[in-house]
């Protein structure tokens, strides 16, 4: 009995059902890994699971791949010197587009920034490692294999929609205001999802993700040991601009999908179908 099914199944549903369920497992397994470890690697306390998680959602996503006679390269791991030239346009986009965000929060809540007393390197080193490998676990979970899956099941966007949103759900679980969530997760997954429609490359996604989280952590949006500047609000700072803050961060993730997906010259592959493993890729690339 073969191991390797056909690239379109006759239950696409029940593949999903099954990535999906193995995806939470291993989701539960980081997790564990998370309260075990707390305080007892230092620093590093977070980016040892993380790194677990990253690695396991990529066997996941190359034995789901393997099984269709398919590689990771449909995943844009294939070229070493294309996949640099992502890493680098992609954590540019994601600098550019988080600045964008620290100016709309500068522009309507008016902080000033100071310098953080209580950053150091090594903490600074922990915190993006730990953002590097957690953000890789989640573009293999949700913009991998899954997304091909349900694009070449559903087409393209039921897979934009449907991973950006279990994207915003498993974070409002993890404990994000569900008012951030809608505005900053959904449409920061709707925007990662339309850039890995468009090159279909982990990478590149992986870069402009990381890149967002970085920019946020340095200038004290999320207090982490990457924190390098501390933001102070004015007196008079209220939760009506609280909120209009993540109404203009949901329009710039808005455009810049936008802008992404009207400038995609040619369909994507996970449209038109898969190609064999160690093909030329048909879709756009840089």
């Amino acid at each position: 009995m073969t191991n390797r099914l056909p690239a379109m199944t006759a239950r696409p549903a029940a593949k999903i059902a099954l990535f999906l369920g193995l995806a939470i497992v291993t989701v539960v397994a980081y997790l564990f890994l998370l309260s075990a470890l707390r305080g007892k690697l230092g620093d590093f306390s977070s980016a040892v699971p993380a790194l677990v998680l990253a690695t396991l959602a990529l066997l996941l996503n190359y034995r789901f791949l393997r099984s269709e006679g398919r590689s990771l390269a449909e995943l844009g791991f294939d070229r070493p010197r294309l996949q640099m030239s992502q890493l680098a346009l992609g954590f540019g986009g994601g600098v550019l587009t988080a600045g964008a965000w620290i100016v709309a929060l500068w522009c309507v809540a008016s902080p000033l920034w100071r310098p953080s007393s209580g950053f150091h390197s090594v903490a600074a080193l922990g915190s993006f490692t730990f953002i590097v490998f957690n953000n890789a676990g989640e573009e293999l979970l949700y913009r991998g294999y899954l997304f091909l899956l349900i694009a070449r099941a559903y087409g393209r966007w039921a897979a934009i929609i449907a991973t950006s949103v279990l994207f915003a759900l498993l974070h409002i679980q993890a404990g994000v205001p569900w008012q951030s969530a809608l505005a900053g997760v959904l449409t920061s997954g709707l925007l990662f999802a339309v850039l890995f429609a468009r090159w279909q490359s982990v990478p590149l996604v992986l870069a402009f993700h990381v890149a967002t989280n970085v920019v946020q952590e340095v200038m004290g949006l999320r207090m982490t040991g990457l924190t390098a500047l501390v933001p102070q609000y004015p007196a008079g700072a209220t939760a009506t601009r609280s909120y209009a803050v993540l109404a203009i961060v949901a329009l710039i993730n808005i455009a810049v999908a936008l802008g992404v997906g009207r400038g995609s010259g040619l369909k994507s592959k996970v449209v038109e179908g898969a190609v064999p493993a160690g093909s030329e890729r048909s879709h756009f690339r840089l």
